[in-house]
């Protein structure tokens, strides 16, 4: 990394000598340190350039170092502040954390574990940073509303909530749009200049999904080195964006509905919790009133989240915006470079006629495949009937009645093998979660080296 590009971490304190340490460990660490004795030099510093990040002394002249804080974040929201204390307490903290500090460290600093700290908040500044982008630029990854009663609706009722913070439910199949719907509802809410942050709830073990989602401290369990802030706290001041919901574990559930009563996040094995201002959105393509029913998802979570509904159309509800969706690919595909290619009346009615159990996702992977494979400029019918053509499962159309468990297996390993052994891209294709698809590799004893080399037996 070139010097330019290295982020610059702000050093303020105004013992001179610890300064100068802290100063030249940064360097250590590959940023650009630049150094300040108190609150006044340390606003100056930010004025006169770009500052990544601010390890910031609690006891400072003048006024301390909560004021500056305070100070800072007003001013530039996305820097992120590291406190540093030898004088501290839970109280101390938590004042700061709720002021908007990242995090604390006790003075003396332990290197390793600041060099940690300061990777984690740069981090999250990126995600910060690429949430601005995306409500600041044009039409790609916009949401494409198109004309349907069903999309409109949608709108309408995200331009009404997305003010406020309550949370909100996006239910839809896979490939509908949820997480553009969940980026739009931040970019214009009151949180939008802070980050966004995705979670997969689904493609995380079991077993991690607490410590993901709410962190730990040193000594919390066996491995656990070092304290780590969970995802809730890394999203502080943005939004959540819970993804696959459906597949949060029972004890987590009681996790999430505590932290939404009481925004208060307690870190497996802390004393004290910790107030998070988050907003929340989840997602979901699981019928979780059917979840309910069976058990399997937390009633008084779901009330709690279900504030708002926002249910998307699959693409064959909403055939009309076929035509503008693919304008849009073309455009967006030629900015990046590919070929400009049109399609012709024939292969647009083709397009319609298509029944899409994939959503927008696959029209756009349709779109992109047509762009990259056409001989000439204009996209002709046939065409298109041989990429959706070459997409379909042979003999489909007189499929052979068999047990559902026999085609459940069939096509996972047919999914595996597709992809090479991708659990990611095999469960995307298939439409399932990734925790289901290891579930039903286990429950089905499917050897995934032997399903890639076509040499795995069906039981």
């Amino acid at each position: 990394m070139t010097e330019p590009d290295r982020p610059i971490v702000l050093v303020v304190d105004d013992e001179e000598t610890l300064r100068r340490v802290l100063g030249r460990e940064v360097a250590r660490m590959g940023y650009r340190a630049r150094l300040a004795a108190d609150g006044d030099q340390a606003l100056a510093a930010l004025g006169k350039e770009e500052v990544a990040a601010v390890l910031l002394d609690l006891k400072l002249p003048k006024r301390d170092g909560i004021a500056v804080l305070k100070e800072i974040k007003a001013g530039w929201p996305l820097v992120e502040v590291i406190m540093m204390t030898g004088h501290g307490s839970v109280e101390t903290a938590v004042e700061a954390l709720r002021a908007g500090a990242y995090d604390y460290q006790q003075k003396p600093c332990h290197l390793d574990e600041l060099e940690q700290l300061l990777a984690k908040a740069l981090e999250r500044r990126g995600l910060a940073e690429r949430a601005r982008a995306l409500s600041e630029r044009g039409d790609e990854g916009a949401i494409e509303w198109g004309g349907s009663d069903a999309m409109a609706r949608v709108r309408h009722d995200l331009e009404k909530v997305a003010p406020t913070d309550v949370p909100v439910l996006v239910l839809g199949e896979t490939g509908t749009g949820k997480e553009l719907v969940a980026r739009e509802l931040h970019a214009r809410s009151a949180f939008a200049r802070g980050p966004f942050v995705a979670v997969n709830c689904g493609a995380i073990a079991p077993s991690l999904v607490a410590s993901t989602l709410f962190g730990h401290e040193k000594g919390a369990f066996t491995g656990a080195d070092q304290r780590r802030l969970g995802l809730v706290e890394v999203a502080h001041g943005g939004t959540l964006f819970l993804d696959e919901l459906g597949d949060l574990p029972l004890d987590v559930q009681v996790q999430l509905l505590r932290f939404l009563q009481a925004g208060e996040v307690l870190r497996l094995g802390a004393t004290a919790p910790v107030q998070v201002a988050v907003r929340v959105v989840a997602a979901t393509n699981v019928d979780l009133d059917a979840a309910v029913a069976a058990g399997e998802f937390r009633e008084d979570l779901l009330y709690r989240l279900d504030t708002i509904r926002l249910v998307l159309p699959p693409l064959r509800a909403r055939k009309g915006d076929i035509r503008s969706l693919v304008a849009r690919f073309l455009d967006e595909l030629e900015r990046k470079g590919r070929p400009r290619r049109s399609l012709s009346e024939g292969a647009l009615r083709a397009l319609e006629a298509h029944a899409w159990p994939g959503n927008v996702r696959e029209l756009r992977a349709v779109v992109e495949r047509l762009c990259l494979l056409a001989d000439a400029p204009t996209i002709e019918a046939p065409d298109v009937e041989a990429r959706l053509q070459r997409g379909k499962r042979k003999g489909e159309g007189a499929l052979e009645v068999m047990p559902l468990r026999d085609m459940e297996e069939i096509l996972i390993v047919k999914a595996l093998r597709r992809f090479q052994g991708n659990k990611p891209e095999a469960a995307d294709a298939l439409g399932i979660a990734l925790k289901t698809l290891y579930n039903k590799i286990k429950a089905y004893d499917i050897d995934v080296d032997a399903a890639v080399a076509g040499t795995h037996r069906l039981a």
